[in-house]
């Protein structure tokens, strides 16, 4: 589903519920359940990540990947920005980037 990010102006929490990784060249997909006016809804999202060289002094010598958003553990909490209009399209905010895992 295609979300109109500008039409996504209010805030909550939500609560990762479920990391389903899909093998090791795989999307990683985060699972996050918020709640709106008593309704519970639930976002899936492939985590985006950030890239840090590895060095043994000034020589790099890989790469380490790291979740962009934070608290990307079950139980976590995650800001969910959703349409007042329409909640189920929703993002999670911190989950920026271009690189996926």
């Amino acid at each position: 589903m295609w979300i109109h990010k500008k039409r996504c102006t209010a805030e909550t929490d939500g609560t990762v519920m479920n990391i389903q990784g899909k093998g090791s060249e795989g999307l990683t997909v985060i699972t996050v359940e918020y709640e709106v006016k008593n309704q519970k809804y639930q976002i899936k999202e492939s985590i985006k990540l950030k890239s840090t060289v590895i060095r043994i002094g000034f020589l790099p010598i890989g790469q380490r990947k790291t979740p962009r958003m934070p608290n990307t553990f079950i139980g976590g909490k995650a800001v969910v920005l959703y349409n007042p209009q329409n909640p189920q399209e929703a993002y999670l905010r911190d989950n920026v980037g271009i690189m996926n895992c």
